[in-house]
């Protein structure tokens, strides 16, 4: 097939450093896979209330949007590398203690850790992938990373369906009881604690220090150009975070509500949404090829909205299954390619900044709606927040197609 075999010229390609990242990309999604399968149910196994749980899912997004541009300039200073290294250490000990004290405080300061962690690894992600590939092999390397997490997310919820139960048994306890999942989250802090050792092997890409510090002090001195670039790239993200912090973190909540799903039968759906993710986000730069990188975003954007709506709106779960993994496949295959297109749009030295200011904007919006998204769920329920979602993602689709469309290329370079 010619699109595996440009794949496989191109991961050949891959310096040492790009390949590590991968490894180590493919260890922390099975940890990512297990605890984002979990984690939600835990805290409500716990006998919080589902605002209280748009409360904990917003914290850490609010942290994010504080210390972005910081965990920008500390990524600059001290290498990507290092700041990955010490987001995946403070993740892992977040997560321990997580479980360790389940009390309102005890998870309230795991937010805040957990909050800590993604400004480090969020604002790290891109730059390190753009510092560490060549600009013809940028938008595969974007893709390949990212589907190299979600093939693993694949494997982390399909295992973690089964966990809760067989943990249970040799506990003694009930499947969906605090303690079976308590359990399984302390497995995925081991795995991320053991994601390390790939990323140990990367070796630090060093600028010199003269243009570091240029980049340091130039970030408070963005001129009206600059300003106005990065508005446009950071606007459609804040829109889309808005209808997805409200929802997205809460899908296997709505399977469990609305369906009465197992456990099991969970980890199977959304380990398929991962496959479904990972092989879409790998078909988007050939289709990148043929319409530009743009207007595969909007497109693909677009295309999600019709299965968003069966989701949320027809009571079969057959149905709503299949909502759910078309929809993840088509509004997650652009990311990658709007990651690459927002790096190539900045200089290098004003990599760390323009991404900084991307993940503020999306994880922003998403600290707001989260919560409002856990205070619907106790009211009206999940039919206002689809709405809501939907409506987003039309806005936000005319936004990147007004910004950008008459100014990109026809095809990705």
């Amino acid at each position: 097939m010619p699109l595996a075999r440009d794949y496989v010229a191109q991961v050949r390609g891959f310096n040492a450093n790009a390949r590590w990242y991968l490894v180590y990309t493919f260890m922390s999604g099975i940890g990512f896979g297990i605890y984002g399968l979990f984690y939600n149910l835990y805290v409500l196994s716990l006998g919080r209330t589902p605002a209280f749980l748009g409360f904990l899912v917003a914290l850490p997004l609010v942290v994010v949007t504080v210390l972005a541009v910081p965990a920008g300039i500390l990524g600059r200073r001290v290498g990507y590398r290092n700041t990955l290294l010490l987001g995946t250490v403070v993740l892992s000990l977040s997560l321990i203690g997580a479980c360790a004290a389940p009390s309102a405080a005890g998870l309230i300061t795991f937010a805040l850790g957990f909050g800590v962690v993604q400004a480090l690894l969020d604002v790290s992600n891109a730059p390190f992938v753009a510092e560490n590939s060549r600009p013809f092999e940028r938008t595969h390397l974007f893709s390949v990373q990212f589907a190299v997490r979600l093939f693993a997310s694949f494997f982390g919820s399909l295992g973690a369906g089964l966990l809760p139960a067989q943990l249970a048994r040799l506990l003694r306890v009930g499947a969906e009881t605090p303690a079976a999942y308590r359990a399984t989250l302390l497995l995925s802090a081991v795995i991320f604690l053991l994601a390390l050792l790939p990323l140990l092997r990367v070796r630090r890409a060093l600028s010199p220090r003269d243009e570091r510090e240029e980049d340091s002090r130039r970030i408070g001195r963005l001129s009206r150009a600059e300003v106005a670039a990065l508005t446009k790239l950071f606007v459609p993200q804040a829109v889309i975070g808005i209808g997805a912090g409200a929802l997205v973190p809460f899908l296997n909540v709505f399977f469990k509500v609305r369906f009465g799903v197992s456990d099991g039968l969970l980890g199977v759906l959304f380990a398929l949404q991962a496959v479904a993710m990972g092989l879409a986000t790998l078909a988007g730069p050939a289709v990148a090829a043929r319409l530009g990188r743009v207007r595969t975003v909007v497109l693909t954007q677009l295309l999600s909205i019709p299965f968003l709506a069966i989701l949320g709106f027809v009571p079969s779960l057959p149905l709503a299954s299949i909502g759910f993994l078309a929809r993840a496949g088509l509004m997650n295959m652009g990311l990658p390619l709007y990651s690459a297109f927002a790096m190539d749009q900045v200089d290098e030295t004003r990599r760390a900044t323009a991404n900084a200011l991307l993940v503020m904007s999306s994880q922003g919006s998403r600290a707001l709606s989260s919560w409002a998204g856990g205070l619907l769920q106790q009211g009206p329920g999940f039919s206002p927040i689809y709405a809501l979602t939907i409506t987003c993602y039309l806005a936000a689709s005319a936004l990147t197609h007004r910004f950008f469309l008459r100014t990109a290329p026809a095809k990705s370079p």
